[in-house]
């Protein structure tokens, strides 16, 4: 019931937001929307830099209203509250390195001691544990095989969903972005139609007209930059991270799996050398 309720209060806000900022583009007084019309209007553009005024055109608090209020209004009628809120949670994983190809190595390292010990029948210490570095192998390890938590039959299936699960939270927040990426650019041409009406209906002086003219091109402007710089980049950076991780997930499954079934290390790591970085270079340079 709380999730209905959140997705309830989250799409009536989206509503409401939506249409709240871009009445604001339309009804925010045009004289204090662009900057640097307001500074020449008043005579103080000269006190500053022109390079500093020249950037100031383009700021324009109407075009940002119904731009960036507009794009992030409508998200969230377009899906679920929390998923939206979790997806702007991740961007700082597209800042994040890639780390998922150098992982690789670790875990066939630290593979190869665990199988070790299980193949011999030594007990798997919380030394070895500790020194997993990857949560999803020291997470599986520990509750799947230390504690023995579940049966050997159920472990590959759990394993296999919970790769799963990852896979699907990843493609939402993917999925998302490409939405808005696709929702800036409208909301641009949205501003342009109300900037060339107010410039229409403006019967007063030269300033006025400019201050309309600026918010039907801007906001054109500031769409195609938030949808093609910010918005896509982050959807792809995303997607990229996603499928270097589901390799790694699967090195992990494949190890854990084969560690609780207490095949020989050597059988172990001849399926694991596969996804070793060296193992993709030379599939590369063989396959182009």
């Amino acid at each position: 019931m709380k999730q209905q309720s959140a997705d309830k209060l989250g799409t009536l806000f989206g509503f409401i937001g939506g249409t709240t900022f871009i009445l604001s583009g339309i009804l925010w007084p045009s004289e204090f929307s662009n900057l640097a019309l307001w500074l020449e209007g008043t005579g103080d553009a000269d006190s500053y830099n022109k390079y500093v005024i020249q950037i100031l055109r383009f700021f324009d608090l109407k075009s940002l209203f119904i731009v960036f209020g507009g794009t992030i209004s409508v998200t969230f009628v377009a899906f679920p509250y929390k998923k939206t809120l979790r997806s702007f949670g991740s961007i700082p994983k597209v800042f994040a390195a890639d780390v998922a190809e150098s992982a690789t190595q670790e875990i066939y390292d630290k593979t190869k001691i665990i199988a070790e010990k299980r193949y011999s029948g030594k007990r798997i210490t919380n030394d070895d544990l500790s020194s997993l570095e990857n949560p999803f192998m020291r997470r599986w390890i520990e509750g799947l095989i230390v504690r023995e938590q579940v049966e050997e039959e159920s472990l590959a299936q759990i394993l296999k969903a919970e790769v799963l699960m990852y896979e699907q939270r990843a493609d939402e927040e993917i999925e998302i972005f490409d939405f808005m990426g696709t929702a800036a650019p409208a909301f641009g041409m949205v501003g342009t139609i109300v900037g060339l009406v107010l410039m229409l209906a403006e019967t007063g002086s030269i300033r006025s007209v400019m201050q309309a003219m600026s918010v039907a091109m801007l906001t054109t402007l500031y769409g195609v930059i938030f949808s093609n710089m910010v918005l896509l980049p982050i959807a792809s950076k995303r997607k990229q991270l996603k499928e270097s991780n589901l390799v790694l997930l699967e090195m992990i499954r494949e190890s854990v799996n084969r560690i609780a079934r207490r095949e020989a290390p050597y059988t172990i790591l001849q399926e694991l050398h596969n996804f070793l970085p060296h193992k993709r270079d030379e599939f590369d340079d063989q396959y182009g």
